[in-house]
């Protein structure tokens, strides 16, 4: 497990490290919750503690929207980038959300997010996303 501020900056160096795909603060969040949900799959485990609120346009974790929210719709600079993480784990899940999901758009993750559980029944009940709703759903529907 590692923290979600290390976890976002790892994704913004590998946005730079695979330079095909660019990555905006809404992109992040959602990249950040879809790597949750597959870690429950694949490790079993949350890839960070941190929960996340449903927002309009989907997913999103406070601290990392405090922390990235200056940039706007634009691109997080690259020396915003972590280059390793102490999780090996969570190091595969990031690149492999990176992998699949950073050639998307934001507002096509923002699509995606919107059609799953954890953030419709989050934003339909003016609730925050948990963990464990999060490995619900994932585990529910992908294992």
């Amino acid at each position: 497990m590692v923290d979600i501020l290390d976890a976002a900056r790892y994704l913004v160096f590998l946005s730079y490290g695979r330079k095909q795909y660019s990555l905006t603060p809404l992109k992040l969040q959602k990249l950040l919750y879809l790597a949750q949900g597959w870690s429950y799959v694949w490790d079993k485990k949350a890839a960070f503690s941190d929960e996340f609120e449903a927002w309009q346009y989907g997913p999103v974790n406070k601290k990392v929207y405090e922390e990235f929210k200056r940039y706007g719709r634009s691109e997080i600079p690259e020396r915003e980038g972590l280059h390793s993480l102490r999780d090996f784990d969570v190091t595969e899940t990031l690149a492999a959300i990176w992998d699949e999901y950073g050639k998307k758009t934001a507002y096509d993750l923002v699509e995606l997010t919107h059609q799953q559980k954890p953030w419709y029944d989050a934003y339909s009940q003016r609730k925050k996303i948990t963990n464990n709703s999060i490995k619900q759903f994932f585990q529910s529907t992908y294992i």
